[in-house]
């Protein structure tokens, strides 16, 4: 059989359609990635936390600059978190929520595992609207998806050991953070977000 140039670009065409087919097939097969996949991107929690807390203070003049070729995460090695909190007027737990209510950064394993057993306990879906595919809801996504939707919806509901379940998983993978939370109690916890947050 001869071969003409219009044969071979329709074997080619042919070739290169049936390896597309398969690399979707593959790639549908998949399906969503086990909790704790592909959180390691941007800054991790305690360093926005930090970087919030800068932000925020009333006295701009004491942040610290970032020199020219020094990377953030090294000029935020000897910030003082304690000095800074006290600054804002709040106790911790307080300044731990009002930043989670913002933060829509990448989520932790610790965090993403909690959110998958709070989902079971509470039978809610903040894993698969704030995670994965974390779409989101209003725009959101992360931790600000679940402290807004879920949390908001349990306070306002006066579900306030859900309430505080949710924001404490929120804190996580910091340990510390999350004491700070659930040391205030569900009830002052709930409360503040009925209050301060609109959750009424």
């Amino acid at each position: 059989m001869k071969k003409t140039p219009v044969s071979l670009f329709g074997c080619l065409a042919l070739l290169l359609c049936s390896c597309n087919r398969e690399k979707k097939t593959a790639a549908a097969a998949d399906g969503p990635p086990a909790v704790g996949v592909g959180v390691a991107a941007a800054a991790d929690a305690t360093i926005r936390f930090e970087l919030w807390l800068l932000t925020h203070q009333p006295d701009k003049t004491a942040n610290p600059t970032v020199p020219p070729g020094k990377i953030l995460a090294d000029v935020l090695k000897g910030v003082e978190l304690a000095p800074l909190i006290a600054h804002l007027g709040m106790p911790e737990w307080q300044a731990r929520i009002q930043w989670s209510w913002d933060d829509m950064g990448p989520t932790e394993p610790e965090l993403q595992r909690e959110l998958a057993r709070l989902d079971d306990k509470y039978t809610m879906n903040s894993y698969s609207a704030c995670v994965w595919p974390g779409p989101g809801i209003v725009n959101r996504v992360g931790r600000a998806c679940v402290m807004q939707s879920y949390a908001c919806y349990a306070a306002r509901n006066k579900l306030d050991d859900r309430a505080l379940d949710i924001i404490a998983a929120a804190e996580m993978p910091n340990e510390a953070a999350v004491q700070s939370v659930r040391s205030a109690g569900a009830n002052t916890v709930a409360e503040y977000l009925r209050t301060n947050k609109y959750c009424k």
